[in-house]
């Protein structure tokens, strides 16, 4: 994958895209894929998201974005402020990276220290490890925050998060 086709996976809060199911589904199942999620979700949640206009997904940095992320905050300040990544922030970390760190989804509680790595190691390097870290060990398909087995070879995989 070229740099510029792998940036806009690095979302302006530390959290890596490609590790997104949405992400993942929308790039290995396509609309097929997509199609299942939205049944799943608006049947858990009792919404009606779209397939075909509220999934796809290129990234945090891309112009398509799933329904969720449309109205990030972080991703919003970090527009406003000129700037791609909460790294770049002379105010970091601010109050709402630092409520979305501590919310109820364990991917959320990594956003503080991947910003702090990123800003030791630059952008390019935590993008390598983030693509080492969330790739089957076995096959090196693109696995998500919360699969415990790879979806192309089904290997079991091991707890991710510190």
């Amino acid at each position: 994958m070229k740099n510029e086709e792998r940036i806009i996976l690095a979302a302006p809060c530390g959290l890596y895209c490609g590790a997104c199911t949405i992400y993942i589904t929308y790039h290995s199942d396509g609309k097929e894929g997509l199609k299942a999620m939205a049944e799943r979700i608006n049947q858990e949640r009792d919404t009606k998201l779209d397939p075909e206009t509220d999934f796809p997904c290129e990234g945090c940095l891309s112009s398509t974005v799933a329904w969720y992320c449309r109205e990030c905050g972080m991703r919003d300040c970090a527009v406003s402020k000129r700037i791609t990544h909460c790294a770049q922030c002379s105010d970091f970390p601010c109050q709402i990276i630092t409520d979305f760190n501590n919310d109820e989804w364990q991917h959320h509680g990594e956003v503080l220290a991947n910003v702090k790595r990123q800003k030791a190691i630059g952008i390019d390097a935590w993008l390598d490890e983030q693509e080492k870290r969330w790739r089957c060990p076995e096959c090196g398909k693109a696995t998500g925050w919360y699969d415990t087995s790879c979806r192309q070879c089904g290997t079991q995989l091991l707890e991710r998060f510190s």
